[in-house]
């Protein structure tokens, strides 16, 4: 979106704003306290090869509305619980929230009037259940305010977005996903890559007005090897950037690829490992992973008000939980690191407030939380850190979590020697290395059980002596506090993992920037498979010659 576009569509959002806050009114109701209105255009390209064909070529272009509507006061309000509740999909309002493209800006104003109609409606609504609610059952953060007051901020930093080259990239992925014929037991996999250009415009009652734009791109290699004993070996890599001189180009692909069939050799032969609890060194992006799951989602502070989740942290402020010299911080404002750009970089959240550092662990002590504009204590200030995908109400999410060790960070050869050190230690046979893992999921439900989940892609089974030898099977699995309090060591070399991140208010960008990390003791858990049947009919390719 240019810079004139948005500004014509920003007088429109300010106009629609300036409406809603004099006429949204139901007799026996409340007026609104609170309005917001942000737009979200994004225009990209996705594309999809396997073995030369395009699988799926789109061209998305969607724009919608993140609407906020708050009755009563900032001291009393209607949302209750966080907001970690607040994204039916079965509501009007959700149905509502696509806008059109392009045409007449009456056809804009007339979306928006629908939407914010709708969204007050609901939200009267929500107040009469709020109040109901609390005729059986007492709200413990009655004392807290509902919603920070803030400055009103304003921001327009459009830059120049890059076009989406179509041709070129189109030529990628039908060039690498050829490649796959040259390897026999390489039986599925893709190239994909995908584009965003997008563009937020946030107004509020209180005089807000951000504008900001971001591109995004990914690379995605995904290759599956099918061994003669019927196991398949999924092998992912994705380059996610916001600058596109960074992703590879159909060479380096292509010697991941062989990388990958290299691999795949060996893994096939490799001993099956279906449980393990002991010593264990994650690499750098595992580490990250870990951090993120068992750490960082347990430090938004939404999830403190709401009566279902587990508050795992909720009262360990000034307690020395993990190991000295640990430290952990969320700052969005990052957009760079050692060269590489960072996806979960923003310059102001979804409630208009500028992205500002959270200190949330320092030297194994627990300093703070996430924070979004929703008090979770008695002197709160938001640190920026409020996000959302589409409908849902945004929450306080991680952005750009930095992981170090501070002084007592070591070098890659004394950490595997402190990790060789603690297997000794424990007179334990083996213990297991992490050197790949592509995402993972936790539950915070305070109904559920308090685990998180890490899908390990290569692991590696390290004996005493140093030497390692590659197994299979096995996932990372854990409870959160025994995980963190369980990590004795940690590396100095940083690595960058840029990611999405899925929770109540959708998916978000991310990056975590952490070191390896050695835990005590990490339980590994047996991956579901089993064997399958051969194919019927080899591949076109790799077929005999009719004589």
């Amino acid at each position: 979106m240019d810079r004139r576009t948005a500004q014509r569509i920003a007088k429109v959002l300010r106009e629609e704003r300036e409406r809603a806050k004099e006429g949204l009114r139901i007799p026996g109701h409340p007026r609104p306290h609170f309005l917001s209105l942000q737009l979200r255009d994004e225009v990209g390209l996705r594309l999809k090869g396997r073995f030369g064909g395009v699988l799926r070529d789109r061209r998305p272009h969607a724009r919608t509305a993140l609407v906020d509507v708050r009755l009563g006061s900032y001291r009393r309000d209607q949302v209750a619980h966080g907001g970690l509740r607040d994204n039916a999909d079965d509501s009007e309002s959700h149905g509502l929230v696509s806008l059109p493209l392009d045409g007449s800006l009456d056809g804009l104003r007339y979306a928006l009037w629908r939407l914010l109609e709708a969204k007050y409606r609901e939200a009267c609504d929500d107040l009469l259940h709020r109040k109901a609610e609390e005729l059986n059952h007492l709200d413990e953060h009655r004392d807290l305010p509902s919603f920070e007051r803030r400055p009103a901020e304003q921001a327009c930093t459009l830059g120049r977005l890059p076009p989406i080259d179509e041709a070129r990239y189109r030529s990628l992925v039908t060039r690498v996903s050829q490649r796959f014929r040259r390897y026999p037991r390489l039986v599925d996999g893709h190239v994909s890559f995908g584009a965003t250009n997008a563009t937020r415009i946030f107004v509020s009652t209180e005089g807000a007005e951000v504008i900001t734009n971001q591109a995004r791109r990914t690379v995605e290699l995904h290759t599956w090897h099918f061994s003669e004993e019927g196991y398949g070996f999924p092998q992912p890599r994705s380059w996610f950037v916001t600058a596109e001189g960074e992703l590879p180009d159909a060479a380096a692909l292509r010697r991941v690829l062989h990388a990958f069939d290299q691999r795949f050799q060996t893994l096939r032969r490799a001993p099956l490992l279906r449980s393990f609890v002991g010593p264990v060194l994650l690499d750098p992006r595992p580490a990250g992973l870990l951090v993120h799951e068992a750490l960082g989602h347990r430090l938004e502070g939404n999830r403190l008000l709401s009566g279902g989740e587990g508050h795992t942290f909720r009262d360990a402020l000034g307690e020395a939980l993990l190991v000295e010299g640990l430290n952990v911080r969320d700052d969005p404002r990052l957009a760079r690191w050692e060269g590489r750009s960072l996806v979960g970089h923003f310059s102001h959240d979804d409630e208009g407030v500028p992205a500002d550092t959270a200190p949330l662990i320092e030297g194994g002590t627990v300093r703070g939380f996430l924070t979004s504009r929703a008090p979770i204590g008695k002197r709160h200030h938001s640190n920026g850190h409020a996000r959302s995908d589409r409908h849902e109400r945004a929450i306080a999410r991680m952005g750009v979590t930095v992981v170090d060790g501070g002084e007592e960070a070591l070098d890659d050869a004394a950490l595997y020697e402190a990790f060789l050190e603690e297997i000794r230690a424990q007179d334990a046979p083996y213990g297991v290395r992490i050197i790949e893992a592509n995402g993972g999921e936790t539950s915070t439900d305070a109904y559920d059980f308090q685990a998180f989940l890490g899908d390990v892609d290569v692991a590696a089974r390290v004996f005493p002596d140093g030497r390692q030898e590659l197994i299979r099977g096995v996932d990372l699995v854990g409870t959160p506090l025994n995980a963190v309090r369980g990590i004795v060591a940690v590396g100095s070399r940083q690595e960058v993992d840029n990611a999405w991140c899925g929770a109540e208010s959708g998916y978000v960008p991310v990056t975590t920037i952490s070191p390896a990390l050695v835990a005590a003791e990490l339980e590994l858990q047996s991956k579901p498979d089993r064997p399958m049947t051969q194919y019927a009919l080899a591949p076109p390719w790799a077929a005999p010659k009719p004589t």
